[in-house]
């Protein structure tokens, strides 16, 4: 059950990305052309911002989904299997404390904000601000399934065969 919970997650985090930068893209391009032809959409910015935040922070937690984030493990690759679990268990631990550190600080952030209006439109700051501890839940439930996975001897994303994007 949590399994497929954890899966719909995915797909809706997934599909809201896209649909995010498909936003994104289109109204700069709306925006730029309304400049260009005189008539400028003020309030584009702030709302290309906002969704740009969200944005963020739904890759930062897709691109930990498949452990994309830099890392040298250099070190970590000459120790034995047993150490480099105790590791990796001890870095998610220690990822995790952060995480929840910063849900913390981003609903601090997201309630002071909440009463602060964004100028153009007036839609208040907390609808870019939320994304934060959101984001940062999500990484923390991206945490938790790979701390599940090691833990049941589950190999480590990074150590799979696969072609790796760099940039």
């Amino acid at each position: 059950m949590i399994k497929s919970l954890i899966d719909r997650l995915r797909r809706l985090e997934r599909a809201l990305a896209a649909a995010l930068l498909i936003a994104i893209v289109a109204l700069v391009f709306v925006a730029s052309s309304a400049r260009y032809l005189g008539t400028p959409l003020i309030w584009s910015i702030e709302i290309t911002q906002a969704l740009f935040v969200w944005l963020c922070v739904l890759a930062a937690d897709l691109t930990l989904q498949r452990a994309g984030h830099f890392s040298v493990d250099a070190l970590a690759n000459l120790l034995p299997p047993r150490a480099r679990l105790v590791l990796d268990v001890f870095n998610i631990l220690l990822v995790g404390a952060l995480l929840a550190l910063l849900v913390w600080y981003g609903v601090v952030f997201a309630e002071i904000s909440y009463g602060r209006p964004l100028p153009m439109t007036g839609v208040t700051s907390a609808t870019a601000t939320a994304a934060l501890p959101i984001g940062f839940a999500l990484m923390l439930i991206t945490l938790a399934e790979q701390l599940v996975a090691r833990l049941h001897g589950e190999a480590r994303k990074d150590d799979e065969p696969v072609t790796r994007e760099v940039m």
